[in-house]
């Protein structure tokens, strides 16, 4: 699969929505590369990444954070949402063993599923978690790996862009990684603190 992250038409189709945080472009336009899968966000936070992901309808979103946020919970119950589901839980903490239990559409009749089967069908994954040390995400890392996982994992605040200095220990991280990356922060849609995007299954980012 080759990524072009070069141009989106996502941006000149809803300015209104993404043109004040154009990572958010991004994650809209990587979503359209694929179709009926399993996106993970990690880091709900308000919910603003996990709506971009949700972009293209016929894929799932199952987006994690440690505490319930109100405006992430009140975005999710909009219609336009209904293919996000919000779990609440440690993911990382718990080594990926827990039985989520999420706050939104949940599916009658689906099976229950653990926090490591949930990744593991997925194909993109998205990450934004505080405290952005490193050390966290170098465990997600480290289990897609050993996991033998073929997505792709896109990292926010890799410490690189114009804001980059505010990310040591992400910038150090980043360079320590040796599975196939693209530092994309120079991109005009990269996020100020640096975005990189990791390639697991032989993926290419044109940037």
């Amino acid at each position: 699969m080759i990524i072009d992250l070069r141009y989106s038409y996502i941006i000149e189709k809803s300015l209104s929505e993404y043109n004040q945080s154009h990572y958010y472009v991004i994650l809209a336009h990587l979503s359209t590369y694929f179709n009926d899968s399993v996106i993970i966000d990690l880091g709900t936070l308000r919910g603003e990444s996990a709506a971009a992901l949700s972009y293209n309808k016929s894929n799932k979103i199952y987006t994690y954070d440690i505490a319930h946020n109100h405006q992430a919970g009140d975005r999710f119950k909009k219609e336009e949402y209904k293919n996000i589901e919000y779990i609440i839980g440690d993911c990382i903490e718990n080594n990926w063993m827990g039985m989520p239990i999420w706050d939104t559409h949940h599916y009658v009749g689906e099976p229950p599923k653990t926090d490591k089967e949930i990744f593991l069908s997925s194909e993109l994954i998205f990450m934004d978690i505080d405290p952005h040390n490193g050390i966290q995400e170098n465990k997600v890392l480290n289990f897609l790996i050993d996991n033998n996982w073929k997505g792709v994992l896109v990292c926010d605040d890799i410490g690189f862009g114009e804001l980059g200095q505010q990310h040591p220990h992400m910038h150090d991280w980043w360079e320590s990684i040796t599975t196939p990356k693209y530092n994309i922060s120079e991109n005009h849609y990269a996020s100020g603190t640096g975005t990189g995007v990791i390639c697991f299954g032989g993926q290419e980012v044109i940037y």
